[in-house]
């Protein structure tokens, strides 16, 4: 209910808008805005292990031994990432236990990226397209449906003149690649795109293949590899049916100075929910670290009650 409330919020309060340029816009703007104000953005940089002294996060460690410190640590990996392979040799908190127990990972997807003449599109074709040709049993099933997305449609300015640029994806899980050979792993790669292929030919797109200047497939491998997702995962899943999201942790962890952002952490999985995350951890390390005013009392009972919130989920 909380994710339908924000979705319907973002869809209907002002009306829906595009970034022109694409949505890699937004995140340039952010970084633009963080060094605007005094910050620096170390880019290539694989961070391997997160610095403990005394029980507190004091740092990162780069995988060229390089190490940076700083009175907090914020980890946007999963919280799978960040406590199974960040934290090395510290004891697992209660509170991810109890997340390991209320969650799962969800599977992740395989990719296409695929570059087209226009004029195999209908004039009248929309951005978003949802395609499952069966019933409703297979929805769930690895490539039983397919999402696509055309964003030239809505900006031109993406691909050259007279092309369009199609975003394909599907469930797919870590389990369907393991153990291939590398000959085995790009033909099964080009065995799985050109069925999905074949299927949005029939259903939406006829000559599809025939207009196809330029492909590019991705596999839940290249999720984790590009991604850092441990198995190339989506987000985190209820193993059941939950008590509502407050079994979601929230951005503080069990290790003092080290938060946890992103779509391990409330309010869950989708592009508003990550940016609600984001925006609640700011003001909580703001508060902790004395930027924004608080209630001691108050701020402590608050965390105590969710806490125990968690506990029940």
């Amino acid at each position: 209910m909380i994710n339908a409330a924000m979705v319907l919020c973002d869809r209907h309060f002002g009306g829906i808008n595009y970034p022109l340029g694409g949505v890699g816009g937004i995140a340039k703007s952010l970084a633009k805005g963080l060094v605007d104000q005094g910050s620096e953005i170390v880019y290539k940089a694989n961070v391997t292990s997160i610095i403990i002294e005394q029980g507190k996060a004091v740092g990162v460690r780069l995988s060229n031994g390089r190490e940076f410190f700083a009175k907090t640590i914020i980890s946007n990996a999963t919280r799978w990432d960040t406590f199974g392979k960040l934290l090395k040799g510290v004891p697992l908190p209660k509170e991810e236990e109890n997340f390991q127990k209320v969650y799962v990972k969800a599977p992740s997807f395989l990719s296409i990226h695929m570059g087209v003449k226009a004029e195999v599109l209908p004039p009248d074709t929309d951005c978003h397209h949802f395609v499952l040709e069966s019933n409703w049993s297979k929805l769930e099933e690895p490539y039983g449906s397919i999402f696509l997305s055309i964003p030239t449609v809505l900006d031109s300015s993406l691909a050259p003149e007279g092309r369009h640029i199609l975003h394909i994806f599907t469930t797919s899980s870590m389990e369907d690649w393991e153990g291939l050979s590398r000959v085995e792993y790009e033909a099964k790669k080009q065995l799985v795109a050109d069925e999905i292929t074949s299927r949005l030919e029939n259903k939406l797109f006829p000559g599809l293949r025939s207009s196809i200047d330029f492909m590019e497939v991705g596999t839940p491998k290249t999720h984790r590899r590009y991604l850092a997702r441990d198995e190339g995962t989506y987000g985190p899943m209820p193993r059941r049916i939950p008590k509502g999201l407050l079994g979601m942790p929230f951005n503080t962890t069990g290790i003092d100075g080290l938060y946890c952002v992103g779509d391990s952490c409330f309010p869950g999985q989708g592009v508003i929910a990550v940016a609600f995350s984001g925006v609640m951890c700011a003001h909580r390390v703001a508060a902790d670290i004395g930027l924004e005013k608080k209630s001691p009392v108050l701020d402590s009972m608050l965390l105590r009650l969710l806490g125990w919130l968690r506990t029940m989920a």
